[in-house]
């Protein structure tokens, strides 16, 4: 297939020069995924950064590109705007496409290293600086799209500040403020500032819809995640934690449920542990619910998704390690989800009523609720305690997110985890009231709110 290639230059640079860098494969990797590939390259002249977008990978994108701009494209114009209008940007330098007669298989973008660190590295910068900056630009008409503190950079000697990737970048002459606000709301999530109350509520908003998104990539190809055989078996696995002795486990997970190492032996699932990892195995429990997981993910990829999400907005529960599906032509049959073990952890019930528990579970509980999630099993046991007296969650498959939890709801699940404390050692009026009394201040609910003959 005869390739096209077609270039765009600035001021002063050499195509035969960019040729050169374009070749050049001893460049550090500094982002890859299946469409992207970002590397560093230090030469001569000085630092380099080259941004591959492919679509040859899909099957129609690359068609799609004869009707509009491609990423590339669009970042390379976004840059010379903002250049002509005085922000300060990093500078582009050349931007090369490659085409075909099924489209655009490449495009490239050549970018001058700066010399700063992202704001989230670069310490203490005053944020009143941040929000001045952020102002300035959007005052010349610039709507970002995706500001957050990777995108801006800062040269540490002088406090410069500059912006980099542009590919959500718009100028427009008559900017809407509340895209621009979202710009702010998106940029406090991981750069905290002194924001009005609405900014602050809307900024909130945002970050939950955010981590929602992001938890998917626990079952995609990307850096922390993988999809890997062993055993025969197709496994989502987490990358950091192979080499802690999981390839053994992966290989045959029905080591870990038979013998003294069974912690739970039901209809449903069966649980065990080996060598400081949990396996859960979901076991077939009605012929129907073949049917019904044709169309739905198993628990086991449920209790996966909702444990990332868990860890990416901070609450406490087992880290995930891996998640397979035993599937015969699309049907269902088992599935497993292997945890790290948390070690001499107890249930809630068994633990004894040291300082401040009370304090930690609610704090837990009520953030649960204010970040969308709700646990249609919260019950004493699925609330581990460890050595040092953190709560952790468990059994996630059962946890459900929204946008908001009802006060109903959270009513349920507040009245379960009442009654299956009641006669245990960590349980008393006092702490309960104080339970209650703290859950409210981490959710905003009144306590009128949860009012209800269940508690009596």
């Amino acid at each position: 297939m005869k390739m096209k290639t077609r270039w765009e230059l600035a001021n002063g640079v050499d195509r035969r020069w960019a040729e050169t860098l374009l070749q050049d494969e001893d460049g550090k990797v500094v982002k890859q995924s299946p469409a992207k590939l970002v590397t560093c390259h230090h030469t001569d002249r000085g630092v380099f950064y080259v941004k591959r977008s492919r679509h040859k990978t899909f099957l129609f994108r690359p068609f799609k590109y004869w009707f509009k701009d491609s990423p590339g494209r669009w970042e390379w114009g976004a840059a010379q705007a903002m250049q002509a209008l005085g922000i300060p940007v990093v500078r582009h330098l050349a931007l090369c496409e490659i085409w075909s007669t099924r489209g655009l298989h490449e495009d490239i973008l050549v970018t001058e290293g700066f010399d700063g660190k992202p704001l989230h590295e670069a310490g203490d910068v005053d944020s009143v600086q941040v929000m001045d900056f952020v102002e300035q630009c959007h005052q010349k008409g610039m709507v970002h799209g995706d500001l957050h503190p990777a995108n801006i950079l800062v040269h540490l000697p002088s406090g410069e500040l500059r912006l980099a990737d542009l590919k959500g970048v718009r100028i427009e002459k008559d900017p809407d403020p509340a895209k621009q606000m979202m710009d702010l709301a998106y940029l406090n999530i991981h750069f905290p500032m002194s924001l009005p109350e609405k900014l602050l509520r809307l900024s909130d908003q945002v970050r939950r819809k955010k981590m929602a998104i992001r938890c998917g990539r626990c079952l995609k190809n990307n850096r922390e995640f993988d999809s890997q055989s062993h055993g025969g078996r197709r496994w989502w696995v987490r990358k950091p934690l192979l080499d802690k002795g999981l390839k053994a486990l992966l290989a045959n997970p029905d080591l870990a449920l038979g013998g003294d190492s069974v912690l739970k032996a039901g209809r449903s699932s069966t649980v065990g542990r080996c060598d400081g990892w949990v396996v859960k195995r979901y076991n077939l429990k009605k012929p129907l619910n073949v049917i019904k997981d044709l169309f739905r993910p198993s628990k086991a990829k449920r209790g996966f998704r909702l444990s990332y999400h868990l860890e990416l907005v901070g609450l406490s529960s087992p880290h995930i390690a891996a998640v397979a599906e035993d599937r015969v032509f699309g049907f269902l049959l088992r599935s497993f989800l292997v945890m790290e073990e948390i070690p001499a952890a107890v249930a809630l019930g068994a633990a004894a009523d040291r300082d401040g528990l009370t304090a930690r579970v609610s704090k837990l509980i009520g953030r649960l609720h204010h970040e969308g999630f709700s646990h249609r099993d919260l019950k004493e046991s699925n609330l581990l305690i460890d050595e040092q007296g953190e709560p952790h969650l468990i059994d996630l498959d059962g946890l459900s997110f929204e946008e908001k939890v009802a006060s109903k709801v959270a009513v349920a699940n507040l009245v379960r985890l009442d009654r299956g404390l009641r006669g245990r050692q960590v349980y008393t009026r006092a702490n309960w009231i104080g339970f209650i009394k703290r859950y409210c201040r981490e959710t905003g609910l009144r306590p009128a709110n949860l009012r209800t003959r269940n508690f009596e």
